[in-house]
């Protein structure tokens, strides 16, 4: 793949004279940008433009190119080109670059010829069709090509990576692993009957598991052998209430902070008040301290890359980060969040609740799916799930 590319750094760190690879409105403008006198001639693929003269510069065929050059492709067919580069033994960054004047097609380029695989959960009721309802998945894409394999059948909520393994949660049986190499699911560890367990973190600080519990409004310390150590309480609103009152999803436990999301910081959702937050908790004491971010609508996936806190405001469809303001809305329900080499793989489930997002949004979509999403030129690309699955949760993702 090749990398995103600026005139200076072309001008910069190349000493062989240019070849631009492409004769058209695109090579005219790299030629703007370019002193004319480090250019030696064009190449083209058209038989019918060689042996002719574009913008004063001979036009060849690319049976002129050598090693002895530098290649800028000044052409929409990417791919083809680069392949063609790379078949007479040049190498990408290195001896052929994208001309900077096709940055944003680069980006486009990248989301097209994708290479992951991708595992995600469902948390929806389990079902004996194939690829359909809750579980654990994997989706393998190449190009255009999207395959989908379902794992494990269960209702499927939290899911970690930890010594390639992956942790994941089934609400209704407990804790799994599923090692990647063996690809082997078995059972590790249970969990508090009618805790309805969603959300799963590890923290290296201290070798503890952390999975919150929504039907018990607290969030549980778990050691090695998934024995629990330790209740982190929401409030003291569940034992005067006699049933949960906050609906905590998902935690990220971080050094010696416990960070949860829920979606009513005041515990009054059944009210019909969503004041959605990411409550933080002192791991050393169990302390619940102040909220690090309110006024969330139904918040889900609190997870650190790139040294920030990220969050999924799921019902109007918000990523936010960057002291958690919004990078990026999307119309379904957003759940499931990860990250991978400048990409963001962010979860779309059908939106059950489209009449709360009566205008928020102008396009609720009940589409199930993963957007792949390239945050600095805001672009993204659509991969489409059977309706069967309906809700992602969880999302890991891997180089294929």
């Amino acid at each position: 793949m090749l990398s995103k590319m600026s005139f200076v750094n072309i001008s910069k760190n190349n000493s062989k004279p240019i070849i631009l690879f492409g004769s058209g409105n695109i090579a005219l403008k790299t030629i703007r940008k370019l002193r004319r006198e480090n250019i030696s001639f064009i190449v083209d693929n058209s038989s019918n433009l060689q042996e002719t003269t574009y913008d004063g510069f001979e036009v060849k065929s690319p049976s002129a190119i050598t090693n002895d050059y530098f290649v800028v492709i000044c052409s929409t067919a990417i791919s083809d080109i680069a392949g063609q580069l790379e078949s007479i033994g040049l190498h990408a960054d290195k001896d052929f670059v994208l001309s900077p004047i096709l940055n944003d097609l680069l980006a486009i380029s990248e989301l097209e010829e994708l290479n992951k695989v991708i595992y995600f959960t469902s948390g929806t009721v389990p079902k004996e069709e194939k690829n359909a309802g809750g579980g654990l998945y994997r989706c393998h894409v190449k190009g255009l090509d999207v395959t989908l394999e379902c794992l494990y059948s269960g209702s499927c909520y939290g899911m970690i990576e930890r010594k390639n393994e992956i942790i994941f949660v089934d609400t209704d049986k407990g804790i799994f692993s599923y090692c990647r190499d063996q690809k082997v699911v078995e059972r590790i560890g249970g969990l508090p009957h009618g805790s309805r367990a969603h959300g799963i973190s590890f923290n290296e600080f201290n070798n503890k598991y952390y999975v919150s519990c929504s039907n018990a409004d607290q969030v549980l310390e778990l050691n090695c052998n998934f024995e629990v150590t330790r209740k982190f309480k929401l409030s003291n609103k569940y034992e005067l209430n006699k049933q949960a009152m906050h609906h905590c999803n998902d935690n990220l436990a971080l050094g010696n902070s416990l960070y949860v999301s829920m979606f009513s910081s005041s515990g009054n959702w059944k009210h019909d008040c969503f004041d959605g937050c990411i409550a933080e908790f002192d791991i050393s004491t169990g302390e619940r301290m102040t909220n690090i971010y309110s006024n969330l609508y139904m918040p889900h996936n609190v997870q650190f890359f790139n040294g920030s806190l990220h969050i999924l405001d799921s019902l109007p469809g918000h990523l936010r980060f960057g002291n958690f303001s919004i990078q990026g809305t999307f119309p379904a329900f957003t759940r499931g969040l990860s990250y991978s080499a400048g990409l963001y793989y962010i979860g779309q489930s059908k939106n059950r609740n489209h009449s709360k997002v009566m205008g928020l949004s102008n396009n609720i979509s009940i589409d199930c799916g993963i957007i792949v999403f390239n945050p600095e030129l805001k672009v993204s690309r659509f991969l489409q799930f059977p309706f069967t699955i309906g809700e992602i949760h969880s999302i890991l993702t891997f180089e294929k």
